[in-house]
């Protein structure tokens, strides 16, 4: 009898689990940098005994299998592959480090209005995601207003996924006086002409809704239902995983639906190569330089005077990232590609070079390495920023700086404790938390999956901007104000 009773409470148990399991679509822009955060949130989500899908492109999935990373289930996307963010990013920074703001910006533009033509357009792709039946869907919130546009079309509820999140259109309290808006280069103690400066950039940010965008996607691609703006399609998000984490950022308050998760990248160290933990070990610190797939087309002059800079400084050895082929010179080695978490890992590095990508600082501080940091574009100079402003390292200007002024704040940074103790501070509060990022974030997914977000969601969301921001109370005392003094005047 106990025995029977024991076998039909486990098989009840089974069928609740597989009751609650959900299926999750994952739609990441292909980039290494989107996806390396995403991938063990999936992974977490497989341990809660859900199901997880990625969108790939060929060439991503090809790039992840070379490094050992395999996805659970993808549905390859012939569209990612013709218009690969990757490359739409690595021609929009390659313009950026040749001062070309205008250029990489309309380069940026054109890549991603193709991408979503021909991924919106792709009838194939979309009646195979319908066919799946997605319970869920996890959705990259880089600036690719099609992936939101995608999941309306698919009557999808979703999570929005990465490090950008927008304060203005996600309605999250943001007060100019002490937060810098985003990519800028202003810390949260700004003078008066900062914060007047950042102020008409907030402004400019929260009346941006009012203004038409250039083309509604709703109306393009989804006829078939009701027309909602691009706005109105990304403030439809059930939660905001935000890959950001308060000791990479400014304090500042959050509503419950935005969940830090800061760090989901990051991991521990494997052993290097013994050609890589030789050359690391050979003198009396590693220092590990990498800006990405972008430093080849850096200016020659630019990389010319930070490899004459690292070749007077005896002491140290420097691996960088550069190149096609693999080239030593004195204390310095040049890799197309570098175990770069694994390198921050090793016990000899003391120092991170780098344009600060927000996936690289975590992995800086993960691992307790000090910074210099030389940024580009798009979230990096608010991250040098910050960076900066909490004695992690120091910022330094790629299109202006000397020789000598890389040498000495390298041995600055290299061989002084202060910069040293503080990211490792900032480390042990990073390990000492009793979940990691990704343990985290699958927790509030699955949260949302089986019970919904309203719990969560706060009713500004669903305000109009002029409501929420108090414009139209703001417009009527005014309005009255005068009223009241003009009675007052008149009447005398």
């Amino acid at each position: 009898m106990i025995a029977s009773f024991l076998y039909l409470s486990i098989l009840l148990c089974d069928v609740i689990s597989e009751t609650d399991a959900k299926k999750i679509l994952f739609l990441m822009a292909q980039s290494k940098s989107h996806m390396f955060p995403a991938i063990p949130v999936a992974e977490e989500m497989v341990k809660l005994n859900h199901t997880t899908t990625f969108v790939v492109a060929a060439r991503m999935k090809e790039a992840l299998a070379s490094e050992g990373v395999k996805l659970s289930t993808s549905i390859i996307s012939k569209s990612f592959d013709r218009y690969y963010y990757e490359d739409i990013i690595r021609v929009t920074l390659e313009k950026m480090a040749q001062g070309s703001k205008i250029e990489s910006q309309v380069k940026w533009l054109q890549g991603t209005n193709a991408l979503c033509h021909e991924f919106m357009n792709d009838k194939k792709l979309i009646d195979e995601l319908k066919d799946q039946k997605f319970d869920i869907a996890v959705i990259d919130y880089a600036p690719v207003l099609c992936f939101t546009i995608m999941a309306y079309k698919l009557d999808l509820p979703f999570v929005s996924f990465g490090a950008f999140i927008d304060p203005t259109l996600n309605r999250v309290p943001l007060n100019p006086a002490f937060t810098p808006t985003f990519f800028s280069a202003f810390n949260d103690k700004m003078t008066f002409l900062e914060r007047v400066w950042n102020t008409l950039r907030y402004i400019f940010l929260v009346a941006r809704p009012a203004v038409p965008t250039l083309e509604n996607l709703a109306v393009k691609y989804v006829p078939e239902k009701p027309a909602i703006s691009n706005q109105e399609a990304k403030q439809k998000a059930m939660l905001y995983i935000h890959d950001s984490d308060i000791l990479f950022e400014y304090p500042q308050p959050f509503p419950p639906n935005v969940i830090l998760c800061g760090g989901l990248a990051a991991h521990p160290s494997k052993k290097v190569s013994k050609k890589l933990d030789t050359f690391a070990s050979s003198n009396k610190g590693l220092v590990v330089v990498s800006f990405g797939s972008i430093f080849k087309t850096f200016p020659n002059n630019t990389f010319g005077k930070m490899i004459e800079a690292f070749k007077q400084i005896s002491d140290l050895n420097f691996v960088i990232r550069q190149g096609d082929k693999e080239e030593t010179t004195d204390n310095i080695l040049r890799l197309p590609w570098i175990p770069q978490n694994d390198l921050l890992g090793h016990p000899r590095t003391v120092l991170f070079i780098t344009h600060c990508g927000r996936s690289g600082s975590m992995e800086a501080i993960y691992h307790g390495i000090p910074v210099i940091t030389f940024p580009l574009s798009i979230d990096q100079p608010y991250n040098a920023a910050v960076m900066e402003d909490k004695g992690y390292g120091i910022k330094m200007d790629l299109h202006d700086f000397s020789i000598e002024e890389l040498i000495a704040n390298i041995k600055q940074v290299a061989f002084t404790d202060k910069y040293k103790r503080n990211i490792k501070q900032a480390s042990e509060i990073f390990h000492s938390r009793p979940q990691t990022p990704a343990e985290r974030a699958a927790y509030y997914i699955d949260l949302v999956a089986r019970h919904g977000d309203k719990h969560f969601r706060h009713f500004g969301l669903d305000m109009p901007w002029y409501s929420f921001y108090l414009f139209d109370v703001i417009c009527f005392l005014f309005v009255n104000e005068h009223k009241l003094l003009c009675h007052n005047v008149f009447s005398v």
